[in-house]
């Protein structure tokens, strides 16, 4: 007779994350990236876009990796703005079953990313699960990168990179606790402070939580641990349930089987786990003042029904400003759930990138040197001047160069005035030196360069079988001043004369609650014993 242990393992081996969706908020807009079944290809959003998102099938939105993906891979990425473009790190499963890191930089006239690096991530001795799913988050300009990935024995590892470290390594399990889905959700409130959401078994969630003593401290819903202190050092054969205490909800269509897993946190650091059930519904169970609790519904109209059961879907959200974006397929398109100014919006299908306005031609020149003109209709009149139009235009001529004639006369004695009186004005070789930052001669500086001078994270990556090494000098991590990958950073009207699509909105969840998240410390290592080293294989 099989163990417990043994049926969930059995369980997460035959049944794929298919989580092969995921979402961002990138500084400026929301980013997707999908892969797409039949070719295996990983597309993505227009990377350009500000504030509104797009989705089509057939453009040449790929991105473009050395590492193929594996078919069913699972997705996860973050990404933010520099004041010039969009940056994106992604994460997938590549053909070989490591995890792979892609760096990618927008093309903010293409809408497209190009490669700046394509790494292997995870490292030969720790095992990497062939299903597994992934999550991500970005800690700013010092943090650097987490991932977050199920191992072989279905626990949760974390593996990271700080700017000014040893590159990618193993920073340990942050749960020992055997999960029944590869379904991972993770999110950031500041200073390390992480939320990680996973499928703990057929009635519960587990949440593992970065702790101001960095320690991972764990607990489930609906149903409690027992115990008053569950851990990163807990053994899987440890945890068990407080039988004792009465539950207040259950999860409504959840049967353990869900293959994505959603975390965002409001600006009031209110926690909500995101899913889609069995009933392709979406729900949300929201902490409110330290106990969990179903969030109400919504009608259809703003919660559509997804095209399958227990659906991936990703979700793009920002705790300073309580924004909510979730992205899932509703009747073969991909729709967009959306909260902002206090309230859900119907949600809508993304429509194709509009077409960019087309160029007008130029009338082509003849090799004699004369402008070609287009025929004109048969019915069309000759075109022609009246002999009395032509006396007219005559006239006009005659006046014209009279007129011109007085105003040379008249520029050239002001002239010869203003040369003989003194002057406290700077002289015009002066004043062509200080030139628009958008005059002709300045443009060069102004765009010459792919992002401003900025923290270089990715600086010493590399490992002997890095394919891509990161150009010498490219300033590429977070611009300075972001201490957290959801400030939002202000337009440099001196560095893009860029205009935002539409206003960001500013509002919050229905219901808040105090502040109730734990300050972490930034720079620790969560208390994980000895931290490994991976650099590429």
């Amino acid at each position: 007779m099989f163990s417990s242990t043994a049926l969930l393992l059995l369980a997460a081996a035959v049944s794929p994350s298919q989580a092969a969706i995921a979402a961002w908020w990138n500084g400026i807009g929301p980013q997707i990236i999908l892969q797409n079944t039949t070719t295996g290809a990983i597309r993505h959003s227009p990377c350009n876009s500000f504030g509104t998102a797009y989705y089509s099938h057939s453009d040449g939105s790929e991105l473009p990796l050395t590492y193929k993906p594996k078919n069913g891979t699972a997705l996860a990425g973050v990404g933010y703005w520099n004041e010039i473009t969009t940056i994106a790190s992604v994460y997938y499963v590549e053909r070989d079953g490591a995890i792979a890191n892609a760096l990618l930089e927008c093309n903010m006239n293409t809408g497209l990313f190009k490669s700046n690096g394509n790494w292997i991530i995870s490292g030969e001795d720790n095992t990497v699960h062939a299903n597994t799913s992934l999550a991500a988050v970005l800690l700013g300009s010092t943090g650097g990168y987490r991932v977050y990935y199920n191992d072989a024995d279905m626990t949760i590892n974390e593996i990271g990179y700080q700017p000014g470290g040893d590159g990618w390594v193993w920073r340990g399990i942050i749960s020992k606790d055997i999960q029944a889905t590869p379904a991972l959700g993770a999110f950031f409130t500041g200073k390390e402070n992480i939320t990680v959401a996973s499928v703990r078994d057929a009635q519960n969630v587990e949440v593992v939580r970065y702790n101001s003593d960095t320690t991972w401290r764990i607990s489930t819903f609906p149903k409690p641990l027992a115990g008053n202190l569950t851990t990163h050092e807990t053994n899987a054969t440890d945890f068990a349930f407080n039988e004792t205490v009465a539950l207040n909800f259950s999860m409504p269509a959840w049967d353990g089987k869900t293959r994505s897993i959603g975390v965002s946190t409001d600006s009031a650091f209110t926690r909500s786990v995101w899913y889609i059930g069995a009933d392709k519904s979406l729900y949300s169970i929201r902490n409110k003042n330290y106990t969990w609790g179903i969030q109400e519904n919504q009608s259809t109209a703003f919660w559509p029904l997804a095209d399958t059961p227990n659906a991936e879907f990703a979700i793009a959200s920002e705790s300073k400003s309580s924004m909510v974006r979730i992205y899932y397929f509703v009747k073969g398109q991909l729709a967009e759930i959306k909260y902002e100014k206090d309230a859900w919006k119907a949600y809508t299908a993304l429509a194709p990138p509009p077409p960019k306005p087309a160029v007008t031609p130029t009338s082509p020149t003849s090799p004699g040197g004369s402008s070609s003109t287009t025929a004109l209709p048969a019915d069309t009149p000759a075109p022609g001047l009246s002999p009395g139009a032509k006396a007219g235009v005559a006239v006009g001529v005659i006046l014209g160069v009279i007129a011109l004639a007085a105003l040379a006369a008249a520029f050239y004695l002001m002239r010869k005035r203003r040369s003989s009186a003194p002057s406290d004005h700077p002289s015009s070789e002066t004043m062509a030196d200080v030139s628009h930052p958008y005059a002709p001669e300045k443009a060069a500086s102004v765009y010459g360069s792919a992002t401003p001078p900025v923290d270089n994270a990715y600086a010493d990556w590399g490992g002997k079988s890095s394919v891509h090494q990161v150009p010498p000098g490219y300033p590429m991590a977070y611009p300075a001043q972001l201490d957290s990958p959801n400030v939002p950073v202000q337009l440099d009207s001196a560095t893009r004369p860029m205009e935002l699509a539409a206003p960001q909105a500013m509002y919050e969840l229905p219901v808040q609650s105090h502040s109730h998240e734990l300050v972490g410390d930034n720079g620790h290592a969560h208390g994980l014993g000895n931290v490994q080293k991976h650099q590429a294989p």
